[in-house]
């Protein structure tokens, strides 16, 4: 197959269909000889091919076939009306197509280097396995704004307990660390304790999260907790940089 079709049908996907958890052959056998409406995917395309395709490619989005395309969960593929554009999902998602076409085709195509052989944006690059392409911070985020400092650990508990172990969410210590300076450079020193605990929580063992911790506790003004995580710290990394200071300062 010729590269930039290829490339185009790897792309346009979803335009047809968001989410297809049945293999390949089975899809194949329900798929309709000629596919309809076809705005971003060249006019002849094959049925089996398309087909082959969107299972792998489509993953990405973490949905079915229902999110973008009329139809009734559970029912055949063949009761579906994937031409219709009346979902604003799939009308979304030619937008999203034509800009990773453009990445792919027009970006990527500059770098002045081999890179640029084996770089390709798909849509798992973005969303990992989520409909909406947003990280950690930005879901526990939005959940502290709207609900406070409980809602966001909440949410974090949730997240990791569905999606740990995969690559949807980076749920290293460092997330909820850079959170919480992010939180403490905001004033909003208490919200960033609470995300401080949750990480020493998670990391008991690591040194960094009771450094960062103390420093939440000495920006509400609780000086004797604040101590107790530094001497935590200390205990776990002796060497990391600036600590000792911090001990003594504290102490005196």
């Amino acid at each position: 197959m010729d590269p930039t079709r290829r490339l185009l049908i790897l792309a346009a996907v979803p335009v047809v269909v968001t989410m297809l958890l049945v293999q390949p052959t089975a899809l194949s056998a329900q798929w309709p000889p000629r596919i309809k409406n076809l705005q971003v995917l060249p006019a002849d395309t094959d049925p089996r091919e398309l087909v082959n395709l969107m299972v792998g490619i489509t993953q990405g989005l973490g949905v079915r076939c229902t999110y973008c395309h009329v139809g009734e969960e559970g029912q055949p593929i063949t009761t579906y009306d994937f031409a219709s554009d009346e979902k604003v999902t799939k009308r979304k998602a030619r937008v999203m197509l034509g800009m990773v076409r453009d990445i792919n085709n027009v970006y990527l195509a500059k770098l002045p280097t081999s890179e640029r052989e084996i770089l390709k944006v798909e849509c798992r690059t973005c969303h990992h396995g989520q409909p909406r392409p947003v990280t950690l911070e930005q879901q526990l985020m939005t959940a502290m704004d709207t609900h406070g400092a409980d809602s966001a650990v909440a949410r974090y508990r949730s997240l990791r307990k569905q999606y740990y172990g995969s690559d949807t969410y980076d749920f290293s210590e460092n997330r909820l660390n850079n959170l919480g300076y992010e939180l403490l450079g905001s004033d909003r020193p208490r919200d960033a304790v609470a995300i401080f605990e949750l990480n020493v929580e998670m990391y008991p063992e690591s040194a960094n999260p009771y450094d960062s911790l103390a420093d939440g506790l000495k920006a509400v003004g609780d000086s004797a907790r604040a101590l107790e995580n530094y001497k935590k710290a200390f205990a776990i990394d002796p060497e990391m940089r600036g600590l000792r200071a911090r001990i003594d300062s504290l102490e005196r």
